[in-house]
């Protein structure tokens, strides 16, 4: 009990003081909260004691919550324009085509050293198009061995920090310095203290006043409507898919109807048009704290999700091909992808959070605009996202069935 209380007690108020310090200390700043929270969350899932059943029980329900709560508050404060879509057929298109490209040229070097090689094929290009939920969707459709499973998993998260890693790090300004791309204007505004919006990131100012406190009442009772939009749209659909396959309409034919790993993309989706409908509402644009907040549950999932991460669980001398294999998959992606986007003429920004929503789904997303402060690619990225899940499925059921002709 004490160690979970611990836990989030880390998990709530770390990234306060990773903020602070971002402020206080210039390289602090340079680097980021972002990829300082992911490293510190790596460091806290490698001590010993601290990390058991029921703390990682936690870790798992706040990386399940923080997305469904931010995800619209970030929505809220973002100015959509039809002219941000641009590009997104291009990108999505290109981040596919790298994805499979990476995997064939990966398979072909460590395939045949690899136990069951087409289906740990079939789980990564489907993890790797759509995330984690595809992986798991794909571990039921392939009969792939849950040990197996939860080891390809954790190399899964290693791989991605490192990933994330290079991005934070140095990927987004040297992206950026070869690929087009037009600086994110800064939506900045008066102190808030004098009733004038506040829409700085990272700026919590005046968020404990009266009118601070008021505001966040309405941005949770914005967030809970979209929340019951979106799981009216999800009984909505499985109402229909029941329909179709002649089942009664009941709460578990309903739920059943969607299948393995389809639930949540439908949720996410659902939400997503939500909240982007909302925030198109005056009441809702008044809400100029929406953003922040929503960025402080996003530095929560990060801690979270990276103390996931179990180092001691990893065998690199009986998996290593299939390390090998992951490295060739998510690296060898993110150069295809940069290489297409180059003769495609695609903005950086938009090869970033299309291959971050491909390679982890639209639940990081969030996370790389902010780091790369810039709003206007959040709408697409989860576009992306959504259509990876889509597709995810059936990519990693075809590449398992052709690889495992060779």
């Amino acid at each position: 009990m004490f160690t979970v209380i611990l836990y989030a007690l880390i998990f709530i108020f770390m990234p306060a003081v990773v903020l602070w310090l971002c402020k206080k200390v210039n390289f602090l700043g340079k680097i980021g909260p972002i990829l300082i929270l992911y490293i510190i969350g790596v460091l806290l899932g490698q001590i010993p004691g601290l990390n058991n059943d029921a703390t990682f029980a936690l870790k798992d329900k706040i990386t399940t919550i923080m997305i469904p709560l931010a995800l619209p508050m970030m929505l809220f404060g973002c100015q959509f324009n039809f002219k941000d879509m641009k590009g997104v057929g291009k990108s999505l298109l290109a981040g596919l085509i790298a994805v499979v490209v990476a995997t064939v040229m990966g398979y072909l070097l460590f395939g045949s050293k690899m136990v069951d090689g087409p289906k740990v094929a079939g789980l990564l290009v489907g993890c790797e198009t759509g995330g984690t939920i595809n992986m798991a969707a794909l571990k039921m459709a392939l009969n792939f061995p849950e040990e197996r499973y939860v080891l390809l998993n954790s190399y899964d998260m290693l791989i991605c920090f490192l990933y994330f890693v290079f991005l934070l790090s140095i990927g987004i300004k040297w992206f950026r310095k070869v690929l087009p791309h037009t600086e994110p204007s800064k939506q900045e505004g008066a102190d808030y203290s004098t009733g004038e919006a506040v829409m700085e990131e990272n700026n919590y100012r005046g968020l404990w006043s009266a009118r601070g406190v008021g505001q966040i009442f309405k941005i949770l009772l914005a967030v809970i409507s979209c929340l019951v939009v979106s799981v009216l749209i999800v009984a909505l659909v499985g109402i229909v898919l029941a329909l179709i396959q002649g089942e009664p309409v009941t709460l578990k034919t309903v739920t059943g109807s969607f299948g393995a790993g389809w639930f949540m993309p439908v949720f996410i989706l659902g939400l997503t048009t939500a909240a982007i409908v909302a925030s198109f509402l005056k009441p809702v644009r008044k809400l100029t704290f929406s953003y922040n907040i929503g960025l402080y549950l996003i530095y929560i999932f990060s801690i979270a999700v990276a103390s996931m991460a179990d180092v001691t669980k990893l065998n690199f001398g009986q998996e290593l091909y299939t390390l090998l294999f992951l490295v060739c998959i998510i690296f060898g992606s993110l150069l295809l992808q940069f290489l297409l986007s180059i003769l495609l003429k695609i903005e950086a920004d938009m090869m970033i959070v299309t291959s971050v929503s491909l390679i982890n789904s639209p639940p990081f997303v969030p996370m790389m605009t902010s780091a790369m402060k810039n709003r206007k690619v959040l709408v697409p990225g989860i576009t992306v996202g959504i259509i990876g899940f889509a597709v995810g499925n059936y990519l990693g059921i075809l590449a398992s069935q052709l690889f495992a002709l060779f």
